[in-house]
């Protein structure tokens, strides 16, 4: 998958992943397994006086973790067929 191109769109992904973990606030175990991917990456996340997040503060996992929710969108919908053989 393409990597972001600009910091616009860096942005959006980063977005991606903090609006995603607050729409979850409530899925426990949900919070739970981001948390375990994250690590204590969300603690070193600052914010800019105008509500942008400060570069220098994005480690490698969120930007990986942001970037694969945006890739999310280009993947095939998902299909679970079921087995109808019998043995």
């Amino acid at each position: 998958m393409p990597p972001p191109t600009c910091r616009a769109e860096f942005e959006h992904n980063v977005y991606l992943l903090v609006d995603d973990l607050e729409r979850h606030m409530d899925d426990v175990s949900y919070l739970r397994n981001r948390m375990w991917a994250l690590g204590n990456s969300l603690e070193h996340l600052r914010y800019l006086p105008n509500r942008r997040i400060e570069l220098p503060t994005i480690d490698e996992r969120v930007r990986n973790l942001s970037n694969m929710m945006d890739w999310m969108k280009y993947l095939p919908p998902v299909s679970i067929k079921e087995n109808d053989t019998e043995e």
